[in-house]
């Protein structure tokens, strides 16, 4: 158990360090090709929470992303958490290691989007998530979806604000 205390205290105090020295940037590394080993691990009757927005015409992908990557922040943090308290250590520590990294993308995603700026869209726009609980293969292909859309828009996020005309979708049940 000493290793796992040491491993986790230097996660703790080196990944305040990497992100002071980091500006905005791509915060998507190679970490994310992990995501296919971490599916495998993880049984298929395994079921991952995740408020989402389901994607529509009237919703620009970027304001998608304001409202979906909090979201797989809270998912992501709840499945580190269950993996942290799970005591047998045969692949654990390498799927806690994946999922932290994750975290961290997905958490350089979020100050990279400028979250203050479109706070109030985000609030405003409660009734388009969808509550949905996702086999780990589905969950990560909905992950890898917004590391995509944000690829797509990274040079435009902070210059458009989001809002929705008067006569938005919403989601199907």
């Amino acid at each position: 158990t000493w290793i796992i205390t040491c491993f986790c205290l230097q996660l703790l105090l080196l990944n305040p360090l990497v992100k002071a020295q980091s500006s905005c940037g791509n915060p998507v590394t190679d970490d994310v090709n992990d995501i296919a080993k971490l599916v495998g691990n993880l049984p298929n009757d395994y079921m991952i929470t995740l408020k989402y927005v389901p994607k529509m015409d009237s919703l620009p992908n970027h304001c998608w992303l304001h409202l979906m990557v909090p979201e797989f922040s809270r998912s992501l943090h709840n499945l580190l958490q269950k993996f942290s308290d799970i005591s047998d250590m045969s692949d654990v520590l390498s799927n806690y290691s994946i999922i932290n990294n994750l975290t961290r993308i997905i958490n350089d995603l979020m100050a990279c989007l400028a979250f203050d700026k479109n706070k109030d869209f985000v609030k405003e726009n409660g009734h388009l998530y969808e509550e949905g609980r996702f086999i780990p293969e589905d969950f990560f292909r909905h992950f890898n979806s917004t590391i995509e859309v944000y690829k797509e828009f990274a040079d435009t996020l902070d210059k458009n604000d989001c809002i929705l005309p008067s006569t938005v979708e919403t989601p199907e049940n």
